[in-house]
Formats: C-alpha cells, sequence, structure tokens
C-alpha cells in the first residue's frame, strides 16, 4: 500500500510516522509513505497562496503548485484515489478507509491550508472529499 501525501508541513507526521505500528509497518515494507510539498513545485519568489479565485475571504492554496504536487504523485500510475480533506466533506471512518485500501494501491491524501484550496483543482481530479471529524 502507497500513501502519497500532498502538503505544506511533511515534517509535522514524522511524530506519527516514526513511532509504533506505522513505523513496523513501514520498516516491514507493509506500506510506503511519500510527500509531494507545493511549494516545491513553485518558481521564483511565487507564493503558494492567493486571494480565492471566485472571491471571498481569506487566502487559499493556490492550484498551480498543488495540481503539480498531485500530478508528480499521480506519476504513471493508473491504480490511485485522491482524497481531498475538506470539513464539507463526508466523515472519515474505518470503513471509509478499508474502502480506499480495496478501491487502489496508491492513496493520495491532499491537505488543504488557510481557508482551503483553490475550487479548480477538484474540477481537473477526481477527487473524493473527506471531513477528517467533528
Amino acid at each position: 500500500m502507497n500513501f502519497h501525501i500532498v502538503t505544506l508541513f511533511p515534517d509535522s507526521f514524522s511524530s506519527y510516522l516514526d513511532a509504533s505500528i506505522l513505523k513496523r509497518a513501514i520498516s516491514n515494507k507493509k506500506i510506503k509513505v511519500s510527500f509531494y510539498n507545493p511549494i516545491d513545485f513553485l518558481k521564483g519568489k511565487e507564493r503558494v497562496d492567493d486571494k480565492p479565485y471566485g472571491g471571498g475571504p481569506g487566502m487559499v492554496m493556490r492550484a498551480e503548485p498543488v495540481i503539480k504536487a498531485i500530478a508528480k504523485a499521480i506519476g504513471k500510475k493508473s491504480d490511485y484515489k485522491i482524497v481531498f480533506f475538506t470539513p464539507a466533506g463526508e466523515k472519515f471512518t474505518n470503513t471509509k478507509a478499508k474502502h480506499y485500501v480495496e478501491q487502489a494501491k496508491n492513496i493520495i491524501f491532499v491537505c488543504g491550508r488557510y481557508e482551503g484550496i483553490d475550487a479548480r483543482i477538484l474540477e481537473i481530479f477526481p477527487c473524493e472529499k473527506v471531513s477528517i471529524g467533528d
């Protein structure tokens, strides 16, 4: 099972991945976890955040660097599922996790920041919207 995580903060995962069950699963090659930081896909002094494309308050992650990060995670894989974390999504459960494992070998988690991510990403990639809870 391969997990691909698109996030601005890949270092924040180390406390989870370097301990207990997840550490053993990685060491025993049961799972693989890869990170894709949208910041790595910026040029020069570009910023990762911008005003929402359709207007509104706050800032969102720009579409271009996130699209490039997702595309890099997909690569040449045909067996993948993209999960887009948003409070507006269906609640993440163990049943949903098992369903993902049955659907694909590569799960791509897209983690938002600020007020969210530019909605055009959802028009480009087939994402399932999921909330991590109340």
